[in-house]
């Protein structure tokens, strides 16, 4: 997390986790390594790349998980190129980010994650996003950033909803509206991500107008039935309407 240096004093959510906690999940998956793949018999268990017959981030995943970082690459980057899979692009791209089983490429992270979130995956957009956010392995381009936390927010993804609002709120990458920001913080907020969006929407609603409050939220639940979510909490509407 990077505090910025807008008026607003915001904090957007970086996707990409701190290399403990990272190493802390890779420590977990090799402590699973007796679990059996669903779709491998109990006798004669699939270890590697030459033995999958469909390619697909779940089998890649399963390999991975089992501490075959190796064949886990080759299906991935099989899925990729014989189905443009979208889901094993992110995986590829994140490893080459993270440099837990491979060598840290940037490049080669940039060129999965646009594969990814080209294909639609939520995760490589918002890690795209971050990407031209941050400036990692890319020109720095705020505007990228918006489309591509846009894109991820639009997918139901909460941390994206609230980078995007952020966006919005100081007119960064995109058109300032208060309106559009206090809606996406109230989407991070009901699908998950409540603290940050919490803290946006008790700055933003002493600059608002109720009127204004009123139409965010109604904008906010709209967009909401778009996405594969409950309507939004009593909590999260009885706080829109302060």
């Amino acid at each position: 997390m990077r505090k910025e240096s807008s008026g607003s004093a915001r904090q957007r959510q970086d996707v990409l986790t701190a290399l403990t906690v990272a190493a802390a999940a890779l420590l977990l998956a090799l402590s699973l390594n007796f679990v059996q793949p669903a779709f491998a018999s109990a006798d004669k268990p699939i270890t590697t790349a030459a033995q999958v017959k469909d390619a697909s981030e779940a089998s890649g995943q399963d390999l991975y998980h089992r501490g075959y970082y190796k064949a886990a690459m080759k299906v991935w980057k099989r899925a990729v190129e014989e189905k443009k899979d979208p889901g094993a692009a992110f995986r590829l791209g994140e490893e080459y980010f993270d440099a837990k089983v491979v060598d840290r490429s940037i490049t080669d992270a940039v060129k999965y994650m646009m594969i990814g979130a080209d294909g639609g995956d939520p995760r490589a957009q918002m890690d795209l996003g971050t990407y031209y956010d941050k400036g990692w392995g890319v020109k720095r381009d705020p505007k990228l950033a918006a489309k591509w936390y846009k894109a991820a927010a639009d997918n139901g993804k909460p941390d994206a909803q609230y980078n995007i609002g952020t966006m919005y709120e100081d007119g960064e990458g995109v058109e300032k509206d208060q309106k559009l920001a206090y809606a996406y913080y109230l989407m991070a907020a009901k699908n998950g991500f409540p603290n940050y969006p919490a803290e946006a929407i008790k700055r933003l609603s002493k600059t608002m107008e109720p009127a204004d409050i009123k139409a965010a939220s109604k904008m906010a639940a709209k967009m909401l039935k778009s996405q594969p979510q409950e309507p939004l909490a009593p909590a999260v509407e009885a706080e829109s309407m302060k």
